[in-house]
């Protein structure tokens, strides 16, 4: 069936073209100034999309649906996650398989595919997460690679809860990387320095949130970066930082470029949009995730990276307890981290980036779609308006005001870290693969979505 939508801003990647877009099936079709309707099927919807955004659908590169964590499950699983990333332009995710023991990586993967099957309502991606390294998960690699999966996750934090490889086995990692040419993605916190911190503030017993960042400071990210973009230059593999949190780490990762280190980094609406002030707050445990919330001068450089481009992806890093789940500690090291975010990705970024003149529509298209499209291999067909690819879009009033909250937000979490922004900008209209899933705010998707495999990382060209 074809659909037609006419009279909007097309967000393409040579610039912004006023005109039509015509979907065929699953299909973008047509791109034109004035489609003519007589050449059309008798049939063609026609959608009226007047003073309105044609974009790519979004793409959350980094999501913790239905994960289980520290004996509890997220309130959000791959159903209430994926129909809230849908309702907020969101097409395809990219959410995270663990790494176990008595798990073959494929076999992991797979189990992870299948849990997201049948419930997940729009597309997605994995990365793989690998917390130890041995001949064995060497090999695993490979069939890994050609299930289309090509992002591997390491932590270089978290030695003593069992998820850091050793630093002596980090070479050996990124060989292998380099030879199956998957892409390295680093949580990235020294060990040492938050171990002996952790250790000094235990002794003195102060563990409220508000002693979180202090904790795990911005010189933790700063060292762990320089450690990883020095070794990384070494082997000669690109890396790419998962939620870049601080001036100290956004600062090193520039001092590496003019090195040659090939280190790239997203970061989050959290580390943009709120700061350390919420962790006085009366339900501060609302904000604990990791890396912590920084200082207004954090964020106020990680815009800056942003608008340069120097950060080439906003992800959300969703991972969304309920506030009984998230109130039910007070101690920094034990709160559950974490908070939502998928579906208010688009409006903030939106409303802070271009309504508030920091940058275009375009610039826009390639921070929540292409970049992390062809970043992580899955690009023309997704984050892009590219005749014969996917039809994933979202249609954007840029008119609409929205006060955000949880009451109009559709996460099972029952909070919003950003209760009470004030936004020019929302979505209307999210398509994925050419079927309406989305209208005025409420998921009327009847499609189930589907795994995307992952070919080479455009940060290996």
């Amino acid at each position: 069936m074809q659909k037609l939508l006419r009279g909007g801003t097309l967000v393409t990647e040579s610039g912004l073209l006023k005109g039509d877009l015509l979907i065929e099936g699953e299909k973008i079709a047509q791109i034109a100034e004035n489609i003519i309707f007589g050449e059309l099927d008798s049939s063609c919807q026609i959608i009226d999309v007047t003073d309105k955004i044609i974009m790519p659908g979004i793409i959350d590169a980094h999501t913790h649906y239905q994960l289980e964590s520290r004996n509890s499950t997220t309130a959000d699983d791959f159903a209430s996650g994926s129909i809230s990333a849908a309702c907020g332009g969101v097409t395809t995710f990219i959410d995270y398989a663990d790494h176990f023991l008595d798990f073959t990586l494929a076999e992991a993967a797979k189990k992870r595919i299948n849990e997201a099957l049948g419930k997940t309502v729009i597309d997605f991606a994995l990365h793989q997460s690998i917390t130890h390294f041995d001949d064995k998960v060497s090999l695993e690699m490979a069939e890994l690679k050609e299930m289309g999966i090509n992002s591997i996750k390491i932590f270089t934090t978290y030695r003593r809860e069992g998820y850091m490889i050793p630093n002596h086995q980090w070479e050996q990692v990124f060989q292998r990387l380099k030879e199956e040419e998957l892409l390295l993605t680093v949580h990235a916190e020294d060990d040492d320095l938050i171990v002996r911190l952790e250790e000094e503030f235990i002794q003195n017993g102060t563990l409220t949130p508000e002693m979180h960042p202090l904790i795990r400071p911005a010189e933790a990210e700063a060292i762990a970066v320089r450690k990883v973009g020095e070794l990384s230059l070494k082997v000669g593999i690109p890396v790419y930082i998962a939620h870049l949190s601080s001036k100290a780490g956004f600062n090193v990762l520039e001092s590496l470029k003019t090195e040659g280190v090939m280190i790239y980094a997203e970061t989050t609406p959290h580390y943009l949009l709120l700061d350390v002030e919420r962790l006085k707050e009366c339900e501060a445990q609302k904000y604990i995730m990791t890396p912590p919330l920084r200082n207004k001068d954090d964020l106020k450089a990680l815009w800056e990276g942003l608008v340069k481009e120097e950060i080439l992806t906003v992800a959300t890093d969703h991972c969304s307890f309920t506030l009984e789940q998230k109130l039910r500690d007070n101690n920094c090291l034990t709160i559950l981290p974490g908070l939502p975010g998928s579906e208010t990705l688009l409006p903030l970024i939106h409303h802070y980036g271009v309504s508030e003149g920091l940058f275009d529509y375009p610039q826009l298209a390639r921070i929540l779609s292409t970049n992390p499209a062809k970043i992580f291999g899955i690009y023309p067909e997704k984050g892009s308006l590219l005749i014969g690819t996917d039809a994933d879009l979202v249609i954007l009033d840029p008119a609409k005001e929205v006060t955000i909250s949880h009451t109009n937000l559709h996460s099972h979490s029952g909070y919003c870290p950003y209760e009470g922004f004030k936004v020019k900008g929302y979505p209307v209209m999210t398509y994925l693969r050419g079927q309406l899933v989305v209208k005025d705010g409420e998921f009327i998707g009847k499609g189930q979505g589907q795994f995307v495999k992952g070919q080479k990382s455009s940060l290996y060209n």
